[in-house]
């Protein structure tokens, strides 16, 4: 059996927001693919005016595109971990029968699963007052006082400014398919499917990560869902993280 594992990052980040769980996944044997989705166009400063060209059906299709390698290279389609738009990105993978598994940490919800909730805007308003000069049209950055508060608010405060620095500008209109989504089809999931939701996250509300739950506990293949009471949006590098970590671990261990 192939142990590999297909790490797919949220909106405004890139491939090394899993450079902490990756090695507690490495350290059990597992091989981590953790891509940066289109790294030419999605850039930290100065991002170029194609970017705001992509849209999620592109994200999706380009993480496909990855487990489709990955399972020619090792004969057998990968587990697909996702975290917050990467966990949606996870969901379409799960659906379309290109994972042995999917995992939704924290994840970004289809239609269906959307919440209006006051956090999420105090999080996201800040994309509309950032990095508005000297850059193309239709592309945005995540505020640094909105990431803190809605994304970084279980991580200490002096590591920040830290992780704010990796931040990436990201299209307008990714940002539009995600308050806007698709509906996902459980019926067709038939492969062993966990999610994750955080009571602290601000980002990804936990109402709306246990109706993701609740969704796919009615698939073909009942999913599996954890709830963290002291976790964040943030989860996959907080205080504690090793311990869910570990939990995906065993989880792995029971399903595959």
């Amino acid at each position: 059996m192939s142990k590999t594992l297909l790490m797919i990052h949220g909106v405004g980040c890139g491939g090394d927001v899993w450079d902490r769980m990756k090695r507690d996944f490495a350290m059990a044997g597992w091989t981590c693919e953790t891509p940066t989705l289109f790294p030419d166009l999605r850039t930290k400063e100065a991002p170029p005016a194609g970017l705001a060209d992509l849209t999620l059906s592109d994200y999706v299709d380009a993480a496909a595109e990855m487990a489709k390698d990955i399972a020619a290279k090792t004969g057998e389609p990968p587990v697909v971990i996702g975290h917050s738009m990467g966990g949606l990105i996870a969901q379409k993978l799960t659906e379309a029968g290109a994972t042995r598994a999917g995992i939704f940490l924290t994840p970004a919800q289809p239609k269906g699963c959307t919440v209006t909730d006051l956090r999420v805007l105090r999080t996201f308003w800040s994309i509309l007052k950032v990095g508005q000069k000297n850059v193309p049209g239709g592309v945005f950055k995540v505020g640094p006082k909105g990431f803190r508060w809605g994304v970084l608010n279980a991580v200490p405060k002096e590591r920040h400014d830290t992780i704010y620095a990796d931040a990436l500008f990201d299209s307008g209109r990714v940002y539009h398919d995600l308050a806007n989504p698709d509906a996902n089809d459980e019926s067709k999931v038939a492969v062993p499917t966990l999610t994750i939701g955080a009571k602290k996250d601000r980002a990804t509300v936990i109402k709306a990560v246990r109706k993701v739950g609740a969704k796919y506990a009615k698939a073909k293949r009942p999913g599996d869902y954890i709830e963290y009471g002291n976790h964040a949006h943030w989860i996959v590098d907080e205080p504690g993280t090793e311990q869910v970590s570990a939990d995906i671990l065993e989880w792995l261990d029971r399903n595959l």
